[in-house]
């Protein structure tokens, strides 16, 4: 079971890796194409069929507005809002001296997330955000998987801002990562290792092997 969901969590990192860089090549399209005359366009705009978007857009400044009002909401949360590619925004996401996250965005709608230990690097050599590379220790890794397969249950299209709230207040939930003792079995740490799975809906904390 868990060598089928370690699986199935790769394969849904890649898919998110594809769509990432699948849309900045879009964009770069887009904007060649715009780059062409009305009357090279004309005859073939016409033919070619309209790719319906596969997300709301919403403005940017909607978006940060909602970002705002969600870091307002949690004292212990910092939430620093980045736009690397103009439009779709990058969040650091700092949970008091225990961890830190990278959400990406596109419009509204969370993408993928990076957990990192707080004192660990989130840059790349040249000053940007590091999106992709995973945490140098276990416990954030797992919060890594973890947080994923919350991107796939916390899903209402309709409504991204509770989504995005939801989400915030589950990965708040990892305030007492290092304190918390599983509510299964009552213990700290099982191989070397905190509860690192928090419910869903109760957001107790569990081993990952006590969750099952």
């Amino acid at each position: 079971m868990l060598t089928l969901y370690s699986h199935l969590l790769q394969a849904y990192k890649w898919s998110n890796k594809l769509q990432y860089h699948a849309g900045l090549a879009s964009s770069l399209l887009n904007q060649q194409s715009l780059k062409r005359s009305a009357n090279q366009m004309g005859a073939s705009a016409k033919r070619r069929p309209k790719v319906q978007p596969s997300t709301l857009v919403l403005p940017p400044q909607y978006v940060d507005d909602v970002i705002s009002r969600i870091g307002r909401m949690f004292p212990d949360l910092t939430i620093e809002l980045f736009r690397p590619n103009g439009t779709s925004a990058v969040l650091l996401v700092t949970l008091g001296k225990v961890l830190k996250a990278i959400v990406v965005m596109r419009s509204l709608f969370i993408d993928r997330t990076v957990v990192r230990g707080f004192n660990e690097n989130v840059y790349t050599e040249d000053g940007k955000l590091d999106i992709w590379s995973k945490s140098q220790y276990q416990v954030f890794q797992k919060v890594t998987d973890h947080a994923t397969t919350a991107l796939l249950h916390y899903q209402l299209p309709q409504m991204p801002d509770v989504v995005v709230r939801s989400f915030m207040t589950w990965l708040r939930s990892y305030i007492k990562l290092f304190q918390s003792p599983c509510q299964r079995c009552g213990r700290f740490l099982q191989d070397g290792l905190p509860p690192t799975w928090r419910d869903f809906r109760t957001l107790e904390a569990f081993h990952d092997t006590c969750r099952m």
